[in-house]
């Protein structure tokens, strides 16, 4: 992120929780996207904050088209794989 500041591992561990949340299934992805967007808002632009930005977008994207073709309980195969990579690069990019 921008630096080792409190705010930063306060905004990295929340973000991380909200990730183990999605996967242990506790939280909704409408929630996990929430979560990350308010992350994503409270990081300085840099090219971390871009790439964050744009794992963010494979999952709003996503839910967004699901929500349309009310599809949200069942994701396609690919959904469920895109999903499963962006949540991987940003739990590398949170670590």
């Amino acid at each position: 992120m921008s630096g080792d500041s409190e705010m930063d591992d306060w905004l990295r561990d929340g973000a991380r929780q909200s990730l183990q949340g999605y996967r242990s299934g506790r939280v909704t992805l409408r929630r996990l996207i929430d979560d990350l967007d308010e992350v994503w808002s409270h990081v300085p632009k840099s090219e971390w904050s871009e790439h964050f930005r744009s794992q963010w977008w494979v999952l709003e994207e996503i839910y967004a088209v699901a929500l349309d073709r009310r599809e949200l309980d069942q994701l396609s195969l690919d959904d469920q794989k895109s999903i499963g990579t962006a949540l991987d690069e940003l739990g590398r990019l949170l670590s």
